[in-house]
Formats: C-alpha cells, structure tokens, sequence
C-alpha cells in the first residue's frame, strides 16, 4: 500500500511538473494576421461609425514569457453624416507582448504595449490570448485602446498566429 501511496505522488508531481501542450514551434518567432472593428471614441465617435481594421505582424521571443513585435495596421473609419468621408489609420507599430500565465492550461493570456508610428506618433494597450488550434496555430482574440493624433479608439477582433 505505501509503494502505490508514494506511486501515486510521484504521478502527481510529474504531472504538475509537465507543461502543458502550446501553439508553439521549435522557433522563437511568429507571424501574425488580423482583422478588427475600431470603435471610436471621444472626437471620433462624433463623426465617424464603427470601422473596420486589419493588420500584420511578425514577433521575436526575447524570453518565453516576453515578445518584442513589429507590423503594419490599418483602420478605415466611415463618416456618420451625408459628406461621405473617409479616416484612416495606418502605419508601422511597434511594442512589446507580455504572456500573463497560462490561462488555466487552454489559453495563454497576454498584454500588449506598443508604439504606432502612423501619420501621427502614437501607443496600443491591450489584453489578449493565443489559443492553440494546432500544432504552431493559434487564434489570439484581442482588445485593445490605440491613441493617435486627436483619434483614438478601441480594436477589437481576432487573429491568426503562427509558428515555424
């Protein structure tokens, strides 16, 4: 009975030990395309509907719980009156992501900051999660507030990541 008890532990601790199954390749890169509403606020939000967004990505592993990334993104934004006017946002960005856990074994949460060097210079904050679809696939569902010039506003949408 003691060797099953003492068995049974060292199960448990192996268990605990081990982690769990990623979206990760054997390379510490990633390359990443998106689309997303933007919801204007402030200013924004007076003149202009919700828009549409899309962006690229590609992003270094520094460490395992952090990456530095660097892309490109777009947001187009439709005016709410009769003029038919367009604002856009686009540009190069570039920030760090920080992985926040394991998100109870099926999601990786993250928070991301980021520099916007579009027409005007500006930051993204954001929380998201990568959640492993495959081997080296992920969705990464996101939020997150982008400050630009006088606009600003929230992208929300998805992603698809993947690692070599």
């Amino acid at each position: 009975m003691k060797r099953v008890i003492v068995g049974l532990f060292a199960l448990a601790a192996v268990a605990v030990g081990t982690g769990r199954a990623a979206a990760q390749g054997t390379l510490p890169i990633t390359a990443e395309v998106r689309i997303d509403a933007g919801i204007p606020t402030g200013d924004l939000a007076d003149a202009f509907d919700v828009g549409l967004g899309w962006g690229v990505m590609g992003g270094f592993d520094l460490t395992p719980n952090f990456m530095i990334y660097g892309g490109y993104s777009r947001f187009q934004f439709n005016d709410k009156g009769d003029l038919d006017i367009e604002a856009e946002d686009d540009g190069f960005d570039l920030g760090g992501r920080v992985r926040l856990g394991t998100g109870a074994g099926v999601w990786t949460p993250f928070a991301q900051f980021g520099v916007l060097f579009h027409d005007d210079t500006g930051f993204e904050a954001g929380l998201g999660a990568d959640y492993p679809v495959g081997n080296g696939v992920a969705l990464t569902p996101m939020a997150r507030f982008r400050k630009v010039g006088d606009a600003q506003y929230f992208g929300v949408g998805v992603g698809l990541s993947l690692r070599p």
